[in-house]
């Protein structure tokens, strides 16, 4: 027959002074209920410092310290970016030489064209599915293959291609134009399509040679920058699509090829960027910093701007 079991004696326990003990709170973390009459600066400098508080903060101090040392930034952008409403936040950080390299897929590229012929884009693909038409407008179609089928011959990227091709015809909202600003600031824009992912690709007059051959010279320009990358320099990520994931591990892993005293490369992750490989990054600082994008990336840059200026 089982003995009962004594209950534990308090008296017994060993205790021990507030004052000894580490803790992951303090008056210092607490927040502070901001005022509407307080400035940017002074809303953030009452931000807890703990949870996805202190990370954007410390994510706002690396995009900081590294606008600070002139070191240079790559931006990775996907579609998402643009359905959000953030492309022109980047536009602004071209434009203050804050991005060094900009990396898009190809629905970026499509929606980045859209809106500076347009003023529009991010179509229904409900509507698209029941018809059949998605991706598949006139405009879009005829236009981004017209400039890339002339361009390519020409011995430029897509990126070139599409960011020449706006800045020369400037439409109605071509200052809105990731690809145009980078190509009037000589800023190199890469865009890596997959293959039929894309309703621009299926309208005739589509030539896959000329898209597969742009994108690859967009690979090697973007492996090309990576290999030139100098300790302190920062890796932006605010995508979620895995194709562009590999598209950037496999630009490291040649850019290592090239240069195997690459090193000392710090790495931001946004929104639903995925983490790359332990054994494909040569970095220095890997932070990530979540929630919803729409939401992060403007409060991060106005934490960045508070810090610099």
């Amino acid at each position: 027959m089982a003995n009962r079991l004594k209950p534990f004696d308090f008296t017994q326990v060993q205790t021990g002074s507030i004052r000894k003990r580490s803790y992951r709170l303090n008056i210092e973390k607490l927040a502070r209920m901001p005022r509407p009459t307080e400035s940017l600066q002074n809303f953030y400098l009452g931000l807890p410092r703990l949870g996805e508080a202190a990370n954007l903060l410390g994510a706002a101090e690396l995009l900081a310290q590294t606008a600070l040392a002139h070191a240079p930034m790559l931006w990775v952008v996907d579609g998402e970016v643009m359905e959000l409403g953030l492309s022109s936040l980047i536009v602004y950080l071209m434009q203050r030489e804050l991005v060094q390299c900009l990396t898009l897929n190809g629905e970026a590229a499509v929606r980045d064209y859209e809106l500076a012929f347009h003023g529009a884009t991010v179509e229904d693909v409900g509507e698209g599915l029941s018809d059949g038409q998605l991706g598949l407008t006139r405009e879009t179609g005829e236009g981004i293959n017209s400039i890339l089928n002339e361009g390519v011959k020409r011995g430029f990227s897509l990126g070139e291609c599409i960011g020449r091709g706006i800045l020369d015809r400037q439409p109605r909202f071509f200052a809105q134009s990731l690809l145009a600003t980078g190509a009037a600031r000589l800023v190199p824009t890469t865009v890596h399509v997959s293959l039929g992912a894309d309703g621009f690709q299926r309208y005739p007059g589509a030539d896959g040679s000329m898209i597969g051959k742009g994108s690859l010279k967009d690979a090697q320009i973007l492996s090309s920058f990576l290999a030139g990358m100098p300790p302190g320099s920062l890796i932006v990520t605010l995508h979620g699509d895995h194709a562009l994931g590999q598209v950037l591990v496999h630009a490291l892993a040649l850019a290592r090829n090239l240069n195997d005293q690459l090193k000392g490369i710090n790495y931001l992750s946004l929104g639903a960027a995925e983490s790359l490989p332990a054994e494909l990054t040569p970095f220095g600082r890997t932070m990530r910093l979540g929630g919803q994008l729409e939401l992060m990336l403007p409060l991060l840059l106005g934490a960045l701007f508070c810090l610099v200026e």
